[in-house]
């Protein structure tokens, strides 16, 4: 993994294809904090036509760093959104400073106003268009210039071909032949690659493993379901079997090994579901749990009635054994239709970046070995455009043990809920798939006779596409995750805690999970964790000025507290125009001494007083919590002051001719 820096020589507008409310027509890309990046699709077709240009539209060298559209293998050349570079830094400080994504917003950029012109020169009616841009230089040391940073992954036979394309690029985003986007890109020398975890090496290779994981979603994450632009709420393990196959792929040729990990069903990888922050275990919500519609409280009707309340049933979400419910996240994300002749705009809603997802991989020791190798970098790729923009996920915790067959016992009247914690695909006789409750039952050994009524099983149907024979998978029914049947034994046994049933198990399918009623599970999960990922870089420039923000934060609070505490004497003892009057006087002052000169200028005695005794007041309230003398500090502190004394004036002007 190495860096990719992009320092800005002019202000950059990477739009987002979106306005802001009715102030800004074209609008930049943020993160959730209000933080600017620039997309990597945006900076990947950008390096293509730098390279492009260095090497020609029909080069080799081109087709296979960037790919080629269509094709079922991908390029060489792996890019994540450039953030700027001291973006740990920042971030940790505006969240401990509370601060809202418009205000950091504010802190990086500006806006620049344009019109069409008539052939005579003049404006074109209409036409007056605002444009929000990143500013060049760094908000907390305006004397150097803006950095982002690119993480990008590239074999080493194009290291020198990426170096020779970086150095070509020079400009970048919107209005880019106007005077906007110009930058000096270079790639870092040094390898990034960061690895927080130990590797077990103890592993005997014919005992029976579970690697316990935690995967943090550092760039927003698009797995499409049904429809291309929405994306599912987890990641699934066939995704996740897909991103370990590309890993090993990397380094060996697909061997008998890649066959006996990734095709033959020796290694079962689990789907990732949402996970907080005490990495509890998260379950699909059960078909047998509900929502009270007047209380909103959560109900297991295995154990609970329904009573006079209305029961809404639960549709989506994941619950966990405190009867917690969490959504996973989603971000909708603008993108150029350049594929089509005519353009335009598409969206695509994404899993938000930030997440983490917890899930498991198991098999024999001899195959865990070799997924732990493929864990070493800490770095995952899920779901679409794994080499632009989206998919950038890393390992956050990891626990290895061996695999334990825990046993339920069951006494006689126990109700037992076998919850379906992912899909399940029943073959039936015809070369089907079977969704029917006794199906159900005979593949789990149960008894129709056991079922209680608050059983519910709901299905869906599962399609995709198989990018290496580029075709279309087969539609099949299956059992959705979530369904849940309710079993009352007549007689004390014993079984399995978790059991697999059904087709693709390797690919998170078919995964049951035992337990009473009224006892959701949770497993618990040990994190090995050698060292913190979270790099945190020293910035006293910034520190600086987020001190000031504060100070300033404490000025506008005391000067609109000033306002309203002193209302009635600024309504009763100014008047309008000798408001406006001082407010020009303030702004046309050069100094504090030259201000109160002006004041002294003034002929009328009285209203010499009341303004120099207000502004000697009012300085006092302010300045008995901050010592701030800077001129344009008090300056902006009176002009609120008096802008607010002015609306008192024109809300009792309004008020009086009603």
């Amino acid at each position: 993994m190495y860096g990719i820096r992009i320092e800005l020589q002019s202000n950059l507008c990477a739009s987002s294809g979106d306005g802001y409310a009715t102030t800004i027509d074209t609008d930049i890309v943020t993160d959730k904090l209000g933080i600017p990046y620039i997309p990597a699709r945006r900076l990947k077709g950008c390096l293509r036509d730098a390279a492009v240009y260095i090497y020609g539209e029909k080069s080799d060298i081109v087709d296979k760093i960037f790919g080629i559209s269509g094709d079922v293998s991908s390029g060489a050349l792996k890019v994540e959104n450039a953030k700027i570079e001291e973006y740990e830094t920042f971030s940790k400080m505006c969240i401990e400073n509370k601060l809202t994504a418009n205000m950091v917003t504010d802190l990086f950029t500006d806006t620049f106003a344009s019109t069409a012109v008539e052939s005579n020169g003049a404006a074109k009616e209409n036409t007056l268009r605002f444009l929000r841009y990143v500013s060049k230089n760094k908000a907390w040391n305006p004397e150097e210039n803006l950095v982002f940073l690119a993480e990008a992954e590239i074999d080493d036979i194009y290291y020198n071909d990426l170096m020779r394309i970086c150095k070509a690029l020079r400009h970048i985003g919107y209005r880019r032949n106007r005077g906007f986007g110009c930058v000096r890109c270079s790639i870092k020398n040094e390898n990034i690659n960061f690895n927080p975890f130990s590797i077990p090496s103890d592993i005997d290779k014919n005992k029976d493993y579970t690697i316990k994981y935690i995967v943090k979603l550092d760039e927003n994450v698009m797995l499409p379901a049904q429809t291309a632009d929405e994306t599912i709420d987890y990641i699934s393990g066939q995704a996740v079997a897909g991103a370990f196959a590309g890993k090993y792929l990397k380094n060996h040729e697909p061997d008998a090994a890649f066959d006996e990990l990734f095709l033959s069903g020796n290694v079962r990888f689990s789907n990732l579901y949402i996970t907080n922050t005490k990495y509890q275990s998260f379950l699909p919500v059960p078909q047998i749990f509900g929502k009270t519609k007047q209380s909103n409280c959560i109900i297991d009707l295995t154990i609970s009635e329904r009573g006079t309340e209305i029961v809404k049933p639960l549709k989506s979400g994941y619950i966990n054994s405190d009867l917690k419910v969490m959504n996973p996240l989603t971000e909708r994300i603008y993108h150029n239709n350049l594929s089509n002749a005519e353009g335009g705009l598409y969206v695509q809603n994404c899993l938000q970046s930030g997440q983490l997802f917890r899930g498991t991989i198991s098999g024999k020791g001899s195959y865990i070995r070799i997924i732990l190798e493929l864990l070493k970098d800490g770095k995952f790729s899920f779901g679409r455009s794994k080499t632009a923009q989206y998919s950038s996920c890393s390992l956050f915790g990891l626990d290895v043990d061996t695999t334990v067959s825990k046993k339920l016992h069951i006494q006689k009247g126990d109700k037992i809920v076998y919850l379906f914690e992912s899909d399940v695909i029943i073959p039936n006789e015809y070369a089907g798939c079977s969704t029917d409750i006794s199906s159900v039952c005979d593949t789990l050994g149960i008894k129709e006779d056991y079922l209680t009524q608050e059983s519910g099983l709901k299905y869906k149907t599962l399609s995709g596409y198989l990018s290496v024979m580029r075709l279309q998978r087969s539609h099949i029914r299956a059992i959705a995750a979530g369904s849940a049947i309710v079993v009352k034994y007549p007689e004390d046994t014993e079984i399995d805690e978790i059991l697999y049933v059904g087709g693709r198990q390797s690919e998170g399918f078919g995964k049951i999970r035992a337990f009473k009623a009224g006892k959701l599970p949770d497993d618990e999960i040990r994190i090995r964790r050698d060292k913190t990922v979270d790099k945190v870089y020293g910035n006293e420039d910034m520190e600086k000025m987020f001190v000031e923000m504060k100070k300033d934060e404490t000025m506008r609070n005391t000067a609109i507290s000033y306002a309203l505490d002193k209302k009635s004497s600024l309504l009763n003892e100014w008047n309008s125009a000798f408001i406006g009057r001082i407010i020009l006087m303030l702004k046309q002052s050069e100094s504090e001494i030259d201000f109160k000169n002006r004041i002294a200028s003034i002929k009328s005695k009285r209203k010499r007083q009341i303004a120099d005794s207000f502004l000697k007041d009012a300085l006092n309230k302010w300045e008995s919590d901050s010592k701030y003398k800077v001129w344009a500090k008090r300056q902006e502190y009176w002009l609120m002051i008096l802008t607010l004394a002015k609306y008192f004036h024109k809300s009792k002007k309004g008020e009086a001719t009603k």
